[in-house]
């Protein structure tokens, strides 16, 4: 009898542990790892649209970084950008060129640009951009398809409370 409570013991602390442990990684999915869906072509040809990826929400973003970001424009809308420059740095575009910090900028990640027309400022801001410093606390952002979506070249720098968290993994 006394091996026989024992042992229906242990199992009801193994259900117990299971079931806690699978409730644990619901919150910790909900709460720290967000399943996100690519909704365009805007990032391609890093992530081609309708990618499924994952979003770690804490922690700091550094240069070359994809994140989730609230759009500024579209309340409710997030987008999946790069981070092109972080505080400090000087970011300026001249005739589809990218400077940082004064020196022309070849990306370390892959882009896509199509469309070979070079527009003047007064036109538009894709290709040509004065120079802006990025504040304490603030990401200048890209579409690695640089001739799509709305990035910081039309929406601005996005503060770090906008960043809402960066892609660990896609597919």
């Amino acid at each position: 009898m006394y091996y026989r409570e024992k042992q229906e013991k242990k199992i009801i602390l193994k259900l117990i542990m299971i079931v806690g442990g699978i409730i644990a990684g619901f919150v910790i999915i909900r709460i720290i790892i967000v399943p996100f869906r690519v909704p365009d072509d805007s990032m391609e040809p890093s992530l081609r649209s309708g990618s499924i990826g994952f979003i770690l929400k804490p922690g700091a973003q550094a240069r070359g970084d994809i994140v989730l970001v609230e759009n500024s424009v579209a309340s409710g809308r997030v987008m999946l950008r790069r981070v092109a420059a972080a505080e400090g740095d000087t970011v300026e575009i001249r005739d589809r060129v990218f400077y940082l910090n004064g020196n022309a900028y070849s990306f370390p990640w892959k882009t896509r640009a199509s469309d070979n027309r070079v527009f003047p400022m007064s036109f538009s801001s894709r290709d040509n951009m004065p120079a802006v410093k990025i504040e304490r606390k603030h990401y200048f952002v890209l579409c690695d398809n640089l001739d799509r979506g709305h990035d910081s070249r039309t929406l601005g720098v996005v503060p770090e409370d906008r960043i809402i968290g960066r892609l660990v993994h896609a597919y």
